[in-house]
């Protein structure tokens, strides 16, 4: 069931959307609206996956208990689930999954991409040449490229026993493999962009790069960057086609150390809390780009990352903002500050809504059901 109404509380949060608009084609001031709202009857914290437009779902995990859950626009719950953890079809380590070809597709660790119907049933298994293993959990566990299947280039053998050697390579080689399912070939595409910071030769730990597919476009963002990268498929290659620079300039950057110092990183740095986009939305009309400016030492150093609770709960605080670009991937404005109180997925449905869970943590409330709102943005002129 849909509720219109939402907590008057929340309403307050989005008074403080000031922002900056540098484009002078539109002369629309922006401000976040909280359209419309899923309530979804499951005892349990859901961490959204994916949505699957076709059929009007979305899925979500309960990491504590690794139970899937697939809901539909009302918050009925269609199906609830557990991967195999036993016999042939087990699933060791979860990397990345989506709605793909009707099924849910589950990229393992080293066992190869598993297809499982909506209900948790496995269906089928396609290889991937083996000996490959990734080195951190993915946004994603396959995209089609015409007849052919791209997810992000695993490493392989023994390149992890000189690690500074392979981070060295994972920073300049194609972002992409592409797996041929009838042959079983593989081939590699969407170069690496250069003249990012991942160019200086310093360690910048892994890339964790996160890819988004819409139509022909591919939009790509790392950790260290805050620039997002835009590409066009054009007969199977995955080719860069723009870089777009947010230009925070109030932004901390992630700092980097020298490679052959790499495991001292965390040591030096573990407390820099430092600017990075966190989502990207690609909608038929705009791209929304959620990021943050980071946090100084100082501050952070005020918070214990041994006390989980207390370190979480100041993550969280941070402040989030948007910018808003059109298709064309040009500015039309950013540093709209994302309500409080909300936990944004990584999910837009088919009304272009973004998904966001309600914290109940913050409103210092525990309630029978979980809220998902239906964000949207209202351009008022001037």
């Amino acid at each position: 069931m849909k509720y219109l109404k939402f907590a008057v509380g929340l309403i307050f949060f989005l008074s403080g959307c000031t922002s900056e608009r540098t484009s002078s084609d539109f002369s629309r001031s922006f401000s976040w609206v909280f359209q419309d709202s899923i309530q979804v009857a499951y005892m349990g914290e859901l961490f959204l996956l994916d949505y699957d437009p076709k059929e009007e779902l979305y899925l979500g995990r309960w990491n504590a208990q690794e139970e899937y859950v697939v809901f539909d626009e009302s918050g009925q719950i269609k199906h609830t689930f557990k991967l195999s953890e036993d016999g042939p079809n087990t699933i060791g380590w979860v990397q990345g999954l989506n709605f793909l070809e009707e099924s849910i597709a589950v990229m393992d660790q080293s066992k190869g991409l598993h297809y499982f119907s909506p209900s948790g049933v496995f269906q089928k298994k396609q290889e991937i040449p083996a000996g490959y293993f990734f080195i951190n959990g993915l946004n994603f566990a396959a995209y089609p490229v015409s007849e052919e299947l791209a997810y992000i280039r695993p490493e392989r053998g023994e390149s992890i026993l000189n690690y500074p050697s392979m981070m060295q390579n994972v920073y300049a080689s194609d972002i992409l493999e592409v797996l041929n399912p009838t042959t079983g070939e593989t081939r590699t595409t969407m170069p690496f962009p250069s003249n990012t910071v991942y160019s200086s030769g310093n360690f910048y730990n892994w890339t964790f790069p996160n890819i988004l597919k819409h139509d022909n476009e591919w939009i790509l963002w790392m950790l260290a960057e805050q620039k997002y990268f835009v590409y066009k498929e054009e007969e199977g290659e995955i080719l860069l086609s723009k870089v777009v620079d947010l230009n925070l300039k109030d932004a901390i950057p992630m700092p980097g150390i020298s490679m052959n110092q790499y495991n001292d990183w965390y040591e030096q740095y573990g407390n820099v809390i430092f600017g990075r986009i966190e989502q990207i939305y690609r909608r038929d009309d705009d791209v929304v780009v959620i990021y943050t400016k980071g946090v100084s030492e100082e501050i952070a150093n005020q918070y214990s990352r041994d006390n989980w609770e207390e370190w979480m709960a100041f993550l969280e605080s941070i402040p989030r903002y948007a910018a808003i670009f059109d298709t064309h991937h040009e500015l039309i404005q950013k540093d709209l500050l994302v309500p409080k109180g909300i936990r944004l997925s990584s999910v837009v449905n088919n009304n272009g809504a973004i998904i966001a869970q309600k914290n109940q943590e913050f409103f210092g409330v525990e309630e029978d059901v979980l809220t998902f709102y239906e964000l949207e943005f209202r351009g008022e002129k001037e």
